[in-house]
C-alpha cells in the first residue's frame, strides 16, 4: 500500500488544465492548500520533509461519489453468482446448480437480465423448468433491474402472500400466470420485497456490505448515498450502515420506509430511497403514457394514488426532512412533480433537496418544472450503457425511437435540474469511471456531457444531492482530503483506478497489490 501522504503532486487535476503542475497539501483528513507549482519546485518538494506522492502521469479527480446504491442488497448480491451475462438456458442452469451445491436452504441467485438472454428461449424459462433444476428447495432468482423475480414452486409457495395478491387487485387468472411463469413482478413483487430479504441473516448482511466496501475502494468510491430499508430488520440494516460510516468510505443514508419514525429517532433526516411510484421498463411496470412495443395496451402501474403519494412525501417535509423517491416513467414523474407542486405553496421545497430518482423518461417540460421547484435527481449513465440505443433492451420494450430518448442526462442538466451520478448497484456495477464515460458517450448525442459534468456528477454534485458538499466533493482547501486518482486521461478512454485516498489515507493502490501501474 502507499504510504498515507502530506503532500501530493500531480499534473493533471480536476479543476485545473491539464498540464497545470499543482500542489495539494494535507493537514490530517483536510486540505490544507492547493498551490499551482512551477517545474522547478517539484525536487524541492520531493526532498523536503513529509510524504510526498508524485502523482505526475495520472489524472487526480476529487473522491468520487455515487448517490444512488442499494448497499445491503449490492452486498447480499456479491454474495451470490452474478447472472447479468447470462445469454442461455444452459448457462443458467449450470450456474443454478452451482449455487445449489453449497446446501443453503434457499437457493438463491440474482442479476438474470432477460434482455441479454437468447430471446428464443424466454418462453422456455417458467417455473416448471425451474422445478426442473430444483424441486427439492426454494429457488429464487431476482432480476437485473431488481422489480421482478422468478420462483420454483417451492419458493413460490415460501414467499407469496395470496392475501397481498387480493389486494393488488389482481384478478384469478393473472395470478394464475404470474404462477405458471413463476416470475412475480408490479406493485405486487414490490410488497413482496419483504420474505426476500429476511431470507438473509445479519451476519450475511454485514458481510455483503463488507464486500460493498472493498469493492468501492478499488473502484475509487469515497462516498455512497445507501437507500435501505427492506424487509422487517429496517432498523438493524440502517444501524448497520450508521455504523459502517467513515470506514474507508462515507455512508450517506436514506432510510426507505412507510413512516419517518425510525428514522427520526436515529437522527437521520432523510426518508425514503427507492421508495417505488413505479416500477421499471424490463418488467413492464414503469409507468408511461404511450403503450410499451412489446405489451400493447399496457402502460404500466402508479404504485400510490396522488392522496396516498402526498401523504407519505407530507410526513417526512414535517420533520424537515429531505425525502427521495424513484420514478422511472414520464406518468411517475408527472405524478410526483404535480403533487410537488400542490405542496410547495406551504413548504421550501428547494431548501430541503428532494429527490426524484432515475428521470429514465423525463421529458425536458417535467425537467424544467422539477428544477424551477427546487427538486434534484440521481441518475444512471450506465443504464444507457447497458440498454440504450436502438437495439438494445430499452427498445424492445419500447421501441427504438423512445429508447433513444431514456436516460437524458445532458438534456435533464441543461434544463437545469442539479444531477449526481450513481449506479444503482446492484442493478449495474459500482463503477463510477464506467458511469462517466456512459454519461460523455450516450447512444443519443444530444443527451451527452462533457468531461466536466461528469465528474461533478459523480463528486461535487452528490455531494450536494446529500447536503454535504461544503466538506466533500471537490478539491479544494478546507475539503475532506478524499481523491479518486486515475490511470488515464480526461477522455477516460481504458482509465483505471490506480489509488485512492479516503480522508487522507491511502485506502487502496492498484500498485500494492500488482506491481506497478
Amino acid at each position: 500500500m502507499l504510504p498515507d501522504p502530506d503532500v501530493l503532486i500531480a499534473d493533471n487535476v480536476f479543476g485545473h488544465p491539464a498540464g497545470q503542475l499543482c500542489a495539494i497539501h494535507l493537514r490530517g483528513d483536510r486540505i490544507s492548500a492547493v498551490d499551482r507549482l512551477a517545474t522547478g519546485d517539484v525536487p524541492v518538494l520531493l526532498q523536503g520533509p513529509g510524504t510526498v506522492l508524485d502523482l505526475r502521469g495520472r489524472l487526480l479527480l476529487p473522491g468520487l461519489i455515487d448517490s444512488h446504491v442499494h448497499a445491503i442488497a449490492s452486498g447480499m448480491f456479491m454474495l451470490g453468482e452474478n447472472l447479468q451475462e447470462v445469454r442461455k438456458l444452459d448457462e443458467l442452469e449450470a450456474a443454478i446448480r452451482r449455487t445449489a451445491k453449497a446446501g443453503e436452504r434457499v437457493v438463491r441467485l440474482g442479476g438474470l437480465d432477460l434482455s441479454r438472454l437468447d430471446g428464443t428461449e424466454h418462453a422456455l424459462l417458467d417455473r416448471a423448468w425451474l422445478d426442473g433444476v430444483v424441486s427439492e428447495r426454494p429457488l429464487i432468482i431476482k432480476s437485473v433491474e431488481g422489480h421482478s423475480s422468478w420462483f420454483n414452486t417451492l419458493g413460490w409457495e415460501m414467499v407469496i402472500d395470496e392475501r397481498i395478491m387480493v389486494e393488488e387487485g389482481l384478478t384469478r387468472s393473472e395470478v394464475a400466470e404470474m404462477y405458471d411463469r413463476g416470475r412475480l413482478h408490479g406493485g405486487a413483487y414490490e410488497k413482496h420485497t419483504t420474505p426476500l430479504y429476511d431470507s438473509y441473516s445479519h451476519a450475511e448482511r454485514r458481510a455483503g456490505m463488507l464486500r460493498v466496501l472493498d469493492t468501492a475502494r478499488r473502484m475509487g468510491l469515497t462516498g455512497i448515498h445507501c437507500l435501505e430499508g427492506y424487509g422487517e430488520f429496517r432498523r438493524e440494516d440502517f444501524q448497520l450502515i450508521l455504523d459502517l460510516d467513515g470506514q474507508g468510505c462515507d455512508l450517506t443514508l436514506y432510510c426507505r420506509d412507510s413512516t419517518p419514525k425510525i428514522a427520526h429517532e436515529l437522527g437521520v433526516p432523510r426518508l425514503g430511497g427507492c421508495w417505488c411510484v413505479d416500477g421499471a421498463i424490463g418488467s413492464h411496470s414503469a409507468a408511461i403514457t404511450e403503450p410499451y412495443a412489446d405489451r400493447p395496451g399496457h402502460c404500466g402501474e402508479l404504485y400510490f394514488d396522488d392522496a396516498e403519494l402526498a401523504a407519505w412525501i407530507s410526513s417526512g417535509i414535517a420533520l424537515d426532512m429531505q425525502v427521495c423517491v424513484h420514478a422511472i416513467g414520464d406518468r411517475a414523474l408527472e405524478q410526483t412533480i404535480r403533487i410537488y407542486e400542490e405542496l410547495a405553496g406551504n413548504t421550501d421545497i428547494a431548501a430541503s433537496r428532494h429527490r426524484v430518482d432515475h428521470f429514465i423518461l423525463g421529458d425536458e417540460s417535467q425537467a424544467e418544472r422539477a428544477a424551477q421547484l427546487g427538486l434534484c435527481s440521481s441518475m444512471q449513465p450506465a443504464f444507457d450503457a447497458r440498454w440504450g440505443g436502438e437495439s438494445g433492451g430499452y427498445a424492445t420494450r419500447l421501441g427504438s425511437a423512445r429508447a433513444l430518448e431514456t436516460n437524458p442526462v445532458g438534456t435533464m442538466h441543461r434544463c437545469g435540474l442539479r444531477i449526481g451520478g450513481s449506479s444503482d448497484s446492484y442493478i449495474t456495477p459500482l463503477d463510477p469511471l464506467g458511469g462517466m464515460q456512459a454519461a460523455m458517450n450516450h447512444h443519443n448525442p444530444r443527451h451527452r456531457v462533457d468531461f466536466d459534468t461528469a465528474v461533478r456528477m459523480f463528486s461535487c454534485d452528490g455531494a450536494w444531492l446529500g447536503h454535504s458538499e461544503a466538506e466533500r466533493g471537490s478539491i479544494a482547501t478546507g475539503q475532506a482530503a478524499s481523491f479518486s486518482v486515475v490511470r488515464g486521461d480526461r477522455s477516460l478512454a481504458d482509465a483505471a483506478i490506480s489509488a485512492t485516498i479516503h480522508r487522507g489515507k491511502v485506502v487502496y493502490s492498484a500498485e500494492s497489490e500488482s506491481g506497478p501501474s
